[in-house]
């Protein structure tokens, strides 16, 4: 989706009444809303990463009144067609609005702009598809974020040297966009660092523990490891504490699942990219409220910026309060005795 009109904060959505909690244009919409359904169509329910998301999209319906938020995916981040028939299930049972992160952006497209040629209201949230069918789409911008990423793990590796490349997958619109953000600004500032070719993990954390240890087995130079999602980070940094590797060799992932924050905190990752994922459920529910209302006449993007955490930056305030939207990793920092300053 072009990105026609972009929101770096909730603040900046369109419509007034959206962020006026408490206002009586949100008492209206809780009263007319209180018989109506939305879904939440993540790429995969097995991901702490999409609990999230659905857990802003909870307390966004709650606010504005909705009846409920049903949350209904693959098991599999590969698995595009259980998703495109999940979608084609979720259609005819007619809800009031739907939220999907798109597994595969050519798979996906006609599904999606039919089903909103049909009067259905359709928003996309975290990957998207390019269309300006759909009216909204809440996410990160993902190739800003790889590159981010390049410039993070080129600093911990000095510019130069072997890295492993673990990839989300090779069709969705998120994975892609982290792919070109990387290996673009590795190829124009870093002319020094060799990138092997990507292996695409899925979504798996044993199929990332396997590329892991079979690259590392066929490339010994290798000095460090770029996951672009968090399965990816966490199978890496799972085989770099079984081969006794902390600190040899610099790993750099997406997102923060416990399991993931958990070896961050061991030492076995160097660098975090960290999403929002509460807060792309939380706005893609008044985004979708927006759509149903018929007040979005262009398509909009409205990004939820990323923060590189490091060791170093963990108590910042800024930080932290993104960390502790999970629960769990509210526990481990709380173990830890990190607050936010």
């Amino acid at each position: 989706m072009k990105k026609l009109l972009v929101l770096f904060c909730m603040a900046m959505v369109s419509t007034s009444f959206v962020f006026s909690r408490g206002s009586t244009d949100v008492e209206k919409a809780q009263m007319s809303n209180s018989d109506k359904t939305l879904v939440l169509i993540p790429k995969t329910t097995s991901s702490q990463f999409w609990v999230n998301i659905y857990n802003g999209a909870k307390a966004a319906a709650k606010e504005l009144g909705y009846k409920e938020v049903k949350f209904q995916g693959p098991s599999s981040g590969a698995d595009v067609t259980t998703q495109i028939n999940i979608f084609n299930d979720v259609l005819t049972s007619k809800p009031d609005g739907i939220m999907i992160a798109v597994t595969d952006q050519k798979a996906l497209k006609k599904p999606i702009e039919d089903a909103i040629a049909k009067g259905a209201a359709v928003i996309t949230v975290n990957s998207g598809i390019n269309s300006e069918v759909v009216k909204a789409h809440v996410a990160t911008d993902n190739y800003l974020a790889g590159s981010m990423a390049a410039d993070t793990l080129a600093k911990l590796i000095g510019e130069k040297g072997t890295v492993i490349d673990i990839g989300v997958d090779p069709t969705s619109e998120t994975g892609r966009a982290r792919e070109d953000g990387f290996r673009d600004q590795i190829k124009k500032q870093y002319p020094k660092i060799k990138v092997l070719p990507v292996q695409f993990a899925y979504g798996d954390v044993a199929k990332a523990m396997n590329i892991t240890s079979d690259m590392l087995t066929g490339n010994p130079d290798v000095v460090g490891i770029y996951a672009a999602q968090d399965a990816g980070g966490t199978g890496a940094a799972q085989i770099l504490r079984q081969r006794d590797m902390k600190g040899k060799i610099k790993l750099v992932s997406f997102d923060a699942s416990p399991d993931e924050f958990s070896l961050f905190m061991e030492g076995f990752m160097d660098a975090l990219i960290v999403q929002d994922p509460y807060n792309q459920g939380y706005m893609g529910v008044y985004a979708l409220h927006e759509v149903m209302s018929g007040s979005v006449t262009k398509s909009k993007f409205i990004e939820t910026p990323v923060k590189i955490i490091t060791k170093q930056n963990l108590a910042k305030k800024d930080v932290y309060s993104l960390l502790i939207t999970d629960a769990n990793i509210k526990k481990i920092l709380d173990k830890a005795g990190i607050t936010g300053e």
